[in-house]
């Protein structure tokens, strides 16, 4: 039989299952890639983005996407850590009206259990927002989640601000500013490297 190269390449090919982090998760399966067999290491750093209500199986996080990346091997199952949670370009697009101020922001903090983030805030404003305004809106918000991340781990915060709890409990002290639509965490992303565990 004539040697084929495409179909011995493809004969060395498996597909492989990826898992979340136990972490808020719990090991829940995200999906499979194909990897050579006995190179699975080599997919190490390779990322996967799904939508958070695709994975958690519940409908309210549907405005809000999740990024992983593949650092680990066990029992010939992949598993990975969240490096990015945002919300949708359209999404945001949807809740910005006429009539009101989008405040934005974007800065690096650092939790609990020393990972940097870079955090990009939003809040929209119900009427429009002088400039001074929206700099006090800007300074409370981000004050206040210094505050807080400092005292949170990396799963804390990206747990708390996918059921919105830091998002409301910085809403009085901004309304007190200037009334408030709507206040969000446009984008999380994990800016300390993750520990690539490969088998010895």
């Amino acid at each position: 039989m004539a040697y084929n190269k495409r179909y011995a390449d493809w004969s060395r090919k498996v597909w492989i299952e990826v898992y979340a982090p136990d972490k808020i998760f719990n090991s829940i399966l995200l999906g499979e890639t194909i990897v050579n067999r006995d190179e699975e290491e080599k997919v190490f750093g390779r990322k996967i983005e799904l939508n958070l209500a695709f994975i958690t199986g519940n409908f309210k996080y549907q405005n809000y996407k999740a990024k992983f990346k593949i650092n680990r091997l066990s029992g010939g199952k992949l598993y990975s850590e969240l490096v990015e949670l945002s919300l949708y370009d359209s999404y945001i697009r949807r809740i910005s009206r006429k009539g009101t101020s989008k405040i934005d922001d974007s800065f690096i903090l650092k939790t609990k259990d020393d990972v940097e983030i870079r955090i990009k805030p939003l809040v929209i404003t119900r009427f429009k927002a002088n400039r001074e305004q929206k700099t006090a809106i800007r300074k409370a918000y981000r004050e206040f989640l210094e505050s807080k991340v400092s005292t949170l781990d990396f799963y804390e915060v990206i747990e708390k601000v996918m059921n919105y709890e830091i998002q409301e409990e910085v809403r009085p002290i901004l309304n007190k500013i200037f009334p408030i639509d709507r206040i969000e965490i446009r984008k999380i992303v994990r800016l300390s490297p993750i520990k690539m565990e490969v088998p010895s």
